[in-house]
Formats: C-alpha cells, structure tokens, sequence
C-alpha cells in the first residue's frame, strides 16, 4: 500500500511544482510585457519632446521674421499649445523633480509668454523691441536645449541606458551609465537658472502636391504600345546610344493614372528601368533606373546642377529655373519651377536626380507639374518691389526679391514677392502679395551637409 501513495504524493508533488512554475512564467512574462510597454511609453515622450521643441524652433524664428499681426497670433498661439505639450512629455519622464524642476518652468513660461504676445496682436497691438529681444534670446536658448537633448539621446544610443534605469529611488544604486544620462539632464536644467523665459533644401514648396485632379495632362489617350514607344523615346534624351527592349508592361492607378513599363538596356547593361506614362496625352510622371547608387563620388555638384539643367532643356516643357538641390546617398536631387515673364511657379515644380558616381540622369518625376500645371494669365503686381521690402520685418537683412508664384493649402495661388533674408544667420523666404501686401507665408532654411531644406 506504500508504494502507490508514495507514487501519488510524487505526482502530486510534481503538480505543485509544474503549476508553480507555469504561473511563475506567466507572472515573469506579464511583468517583462509590462515593462517594455512603460519603457515604449517613455521613449514616445522623450522623442515627441525632442520632436516639439524642434517646432518651437522654427516657430519662433518664424516670428522673428514675420511683420504681419495675423499671422503671429496663429504663431504664437501654436507655440504656446506646442510648449505645453513638450512640458507634458517632459513630465512624463522618470527623471525627478530635482532634475526638471527649472526645464518646467522654462516651458511654462514660454507658452505664457507667448499666448500673452498673441492676444496682443489678436488686439492689434505692436511687438514692443523688447518683447522682441525676448523672443529672438528664447529662440536662441531653444536651440540649445534642443541641441543638448540630442545629445543625450546619442548618450543612452552609445550606452544602452534604458528609462526604467532612471527611475529608482536610491541614487547609489543606479548604474554609472544610467547616472551620466541622468546628470545630463540636471545639467541641462541647472544652465535655465539665470535664462530668460523664454523646427532637401529642394526649394521652397517642393513638397507641396495640390489636392485636386490633374491639371496638366493634355492630349487624347494613350495605349500600351504607344506608352512603351513614349517610354523609349524619352530614354534616348538621356542615353542615345542605347536601345532598349520592354520587358514589362502593367497599369498603375492613383492620382495619375499611369502605365509602369520596365525597361532592360540592349548594350548589356543589367539595370532595369521603370517608367510611369501617363494614360492621357501620354505624358512622363517619373523614370527611375534601378541601378544601386555606387559608394564612390566622382562628380562635383556644380556639374550635377549644370547636368540637370541640360537634361531639363530637352524636355522642352518651357522655362525652368533650379531651385535647390539635395544630396541623398551618391545622387542629387535637383529641383526646378517654371517660369514665366521673369515670375517663379513654385506650383510647376519638376524633380531631376543625377548620379554622383557618373554625372548621368538617375531619376526624373514630373508628377507634381503635371498636377499643378495650366496656361496661366498672370495681373501685374500692384505693389512695387520696393513696396514689398518695406513691408518685411525691418530686422531681416535682405539678400534678394523677385516675384512668384506660389500654392496656398487651400488650392489657391498667389502672385508674391518672394524676399529672401537673415536674421541671426538663419536664413528666411517672405511671401508678400504682390497685390495687397498682405504677408502670405514665410519659410524658414534649414542647412544640412547634403543641401537644405525649407520648413
């Protein structure tokens, strides 16, 4: 009779553990699921704090540049949502008050500051010069802070510091790596002490694609062969030394109904090409040549640039002037407007990238031109140019003006007088209407080692 219940107290015993261990794991796994979810929800802070204080950046020098009450309301009302909710994933960090305490307040600060400025304006009131002096040192000490948390996210990159390391009570017991972030922010806190209180250059408006049907697809309708005969003959304008074989044929939908047609070089070159024709009139939206961009650079950017142009004056599609270019791995992407009596067409925009390695034509899309394109009659401008520069913030030191046109988010267009200027050598494109002298938008350029971009 002992050896059945020695083997039932065996089994049972087995249970026990069997059981204990399965919930052991399932505790385990629930509290590891646990704190990956808390750690996921602090990075998304963190890096939506990194994220608005890049747009309070360009905000504030936006208003630093602006002369028009309209638009600084709007501004300054965004900044002061903007800092609150940079404050509020700030908060949300496991860094202690001691280490936030001033950053908080700084945050705070900023958005007061900034919404008592807007109700001015919204009054109808001026900015006073000292208000402004307090706006450009906000903007100032913005890019530092910005800058530092950049920093930061580099040193927790290079040492693996998770933000559940930060968050425990005892501060000998956190880890030296955890500790060295931890003291960056309370460094990053301590210099707002004595503080005021206190966002491809590819051209302006290259990546604005107009909402509405195509404008510029002209002619009748294309079929497959005749798109394939398009298709080769707008490759001779970049090689016309090679010939090439169809290889595929397929239909795209979207926004401009296209034919995808593939393209295998004759002279035993490897890479395909792909180009989309449109079905109507047979236009080309785009080329792409899917070779891998080599790792070498042999062509400077001025000959890339001076490519670019040559190949955009056998598409004879009328006047076209570069607007910016920007490197992206061994290409540059080439941007060109239209124009028309001397006046840009932002709205007109053609894309051509060049290869770096070869200096030949990589890519070309012509989509947002054929979205934004008509024969337009342009009305002479009421204002005079020197209207328009002393309608500008008298702080911006101009470079340059010319009239353009350019797209608004509500579809429109507007004939201004584009100004270009610096203030604190960051450098801005105004918008004046060049009939009302109302100011219409103002970009703000971003310098990068590979070009620039416009916000």
């Amino acid at each position: 009779m002992r050896t059945p219940r020695i083997l039932i107290s065996l089994l049972v015993f087995g249970l026990i553990v069997a059981g204990a261990s399965y919930f052991s794991a399932q505790f385990y796994n629930q509290a590891h699921t646990s704190q990956n979810a808390l750690e996921a929800s602090y990075q998304n802070n963190f890096f939506n704090l990194i994220e608005n204080l890049e747009n309070l950046d360009v905000l504030l020098g936006k208003t630093l540049a602006s002369n028009s009450k309209h638009h600084d309301t709007i501004t300054l009302v965004t900044v002061w949502s903007m800092a609150e909710a940079a404050r509020t994933n700030l908060s949300n960090l496991p860094l202690g008050i001691i280490n936030t305490a001033r950053s908080n307040q700084y945050l705070s600060q900023l958005g007061d500051f900034s919404y008592s400025l807007a109700k001015k304006t919204a009054d109808g009131q001026e900015i006073s010069e000292n208000e402004w002096k307090k706006i450009k040192q906000l903007h100032r000490e913005n890019r530092t802070i910005h800058s530092q948390l950049r920093d930061l996210t580099g040193l927790m990159q290079e040492k693996n510091v998770r933000f559940g390391s930060l968050s425990r009570v005892e501060k000998a017991r956190l880890p030296q790596e955890s500790q060295a972030v931890l003291d960056g922010f309370g460094k990053l806190d301590e210099r707002l002490q004595d503080e005021v209180p206190t966002l491809t250059y590819d051209g302006p408006f290259s990546d604005h694609v107009v909402n509405r049907s195509p404008l510029g697809l002209t002619g009748p309708a294309v079929d497959k062969k005749q798109a394939e005969i398009i298709a080769r003959e707008f490759m001779k304008k970049i090689n016309q030394n090679t010939d090439y074989t169809v290889t595929n044929t397929g239909l795209a939908d979207g926004r401009i109904s296209s034919y995808s047609i593939t393209l295998k070089p004759d002279d035993g070159g490897k890479d395909d090409i792909i180009l989309g024709i449109s079905r109507k009139g047979g236009h080309v939206v785009l080329m792409m040549n899917g070779a891998e961009p080599a790792a070498i650079r042999k062509v400077t950017r001025a000959r890339a640039v001076s490519n670019a142009e040559k190949f955009v004056e056998k598409l004879e599609l009328g006047e076209f002037i570069a607007t910016g270019h920007l490197a992206e791995g061994n290409e540059l992407l080439v941007n060109f407007a239209g124009q028309q009596d001397g006046i840009v067409l932002y709205p007109d925009m053609i894309q051509v990238s060049i290869s770096l390695q070869t200096g030949n034509v990589a890519g070309y899309d012509a989509s947002k031109y054929l979205l934004s394109h008509i024969e337009r009659k342009l009305a002479a401008p009421v204002l005079t140019e020197a209207e328009a520069r002393a309608g500008a913030n008298p702080h911006l030191e101009i470079e340059r003006v010319r009239l353009a046109l350019i797209p608004l988010d509500n579809l429109e267009e507007k004939l201004t007088y584009e100004i270009k200027g610096k203030i604190e050598g960051d450098t801005y494109f105004v918008y004046i209407n060049a009939q009302t002298g109302t100011q219409e938008k103002i970009l703000l350029i971003v310098e990068t080692p590979e070009g620039s971009r416009s916000i």
